[in-house]
């Protein structure tokens, strides 16, 4: 049934009402208002203070701009023409009202910070109409207040199948991911929002694809640094052995005898042999050595030792151990 013009007039009276008690505006704008009031009540014929239940019976006890927000989210969607009985259409309008109502109710509860009472609302809402993406989304939200991402994501992503063109589902998709700890998957989400929206994006919007980003980066920069192997320096191995080791004679040979000519840990190795009284008995002693002859064989017939097998010879790491530690000892 159309509505009557009193009954459009009493929306616009209780607006007007509104604002003169709210004091958002100025008192001679306010004086205007009320004489607006009077000649729009008089007009018509009913008083201001009726207007509250004709609203409630009329609208839903929705506010003109509660009816309005929800005229330009419904005309923001494609309409669909489809051979549907009159009475169908009118339950269905009827049943699009409710839900509006509870989803502005769980707006109301958001702003409040009431997040139970927001989420109860918003879930009647998609109980009504189970095939809005914006109630889903509003849940979503509402979890993640109350710092449950698990099912913030659940409802971020029934809102994205609900509607793939619905960009806020993304952007809570985004937030709920990013405080589980998976930067990347809130990346992927952030970088459709930036798609869907275009150059309608926000600052909002793109900062929080940035600050994914830079998660993701910061990861994949702790992984390389995590499996990159500790190599132990010149000086630290020189160090191990001026602490009571002795050098790593694996590195120091390694090289063949270009790399053991100008290694700097055999070059020091060799200032601590020659500071050593006893170092011409050691060498003799080292001459005994059956490993030993053999490698002055293989140079003599210019043949490069296997520097890798002579080093896991028992004889020869013992030598080494007494030949370099011999001397750590002393103060």
């Amino acid at each position: 049934m159309p509505l009557s013009n009193k009954e459009i007039s009493t929306l616009i009276v209780d607006y007007l009402v509104k604002v003169t008690e709210k004091n958002d505006v100025s008192e001679d704008v306010k004086d205007s208002l009320n004489v607006a009031i009077d000649c729009i009540t008089d007009s018509f014929e009913f008083e201001r203070d009726s207007t509250s239940g004709l609203i409630k019976s009329k609208f839903y006890n929705l506010s003109l701009p509660e009816l309005l927000e929800v005229a330009m989210e419904n005309s923001a969607k494609e309409n669909v023409t489809v051979n549907v009985p009159k009475d169908e259409l009118e339950n269905d309008e009827e049943t699009k009202v409710k839900a509006e109502k509870l989803k502005l109710e769980g707006n109301k509860a958001m702003a409040m910070k009431d997040f139970d009472l927001a989420i109860a609302k918003y879930s009647e809402a998609i109980s009504i109409s189970p095939n809005n993406a914006i109630y889903y989304a509003n849940r979503a939200a509402a979890y993640s207040s109350l710092k449950d991402f698990e099912k913030a994501t659940e409802d971020a992503e029934s809102a994205i199948r609900v509607d793939p063109n619905y960009s806020k589902g993304y952007s809570r998709l985004g937030f709920a991911k990013y405080a589980l700890n998976k930067p990347e998957e809130a990346l992927e989400a952030y970088k459709k929002v930036l798609d869907l929206e275009g150059d309608k994006a926000t600052e909002i919007m793109k900062r929080d694809y940035e600050t994914a980003k830079k998660r993701v980066e910061q990861s994949l920069n702790l992984e390389k640094k995590e499996s990159t192997p500790k190599e132990e320096s010149v000086t630290e191995s020189a160090a191990n052995a001026a602490a009571g080791g002795f050098p790593d004679m694996s590195s120091m040979l390694g090289g063949g005898l270009n790399g053991l000519l100008n290694n700097p840990q055999l070059m020091q190795a060799a200032q601590q042999m020659m500071s050593d009284p006893n170092a011409m008995s050691k060498i003799q002693s080292m001459m005994q050595n059956p490993s030993i002859r053999q490698m002055a064989e293989n140079f003599q017939n210019g043949n490069t030792p296997d520097f890798s097998q002579l080093m896991n010879d028992p004889n020869i790491k013992d030598m080494a151990k007494n030949f370099f530690g011999g001397n750590n000892q002393q103060q």
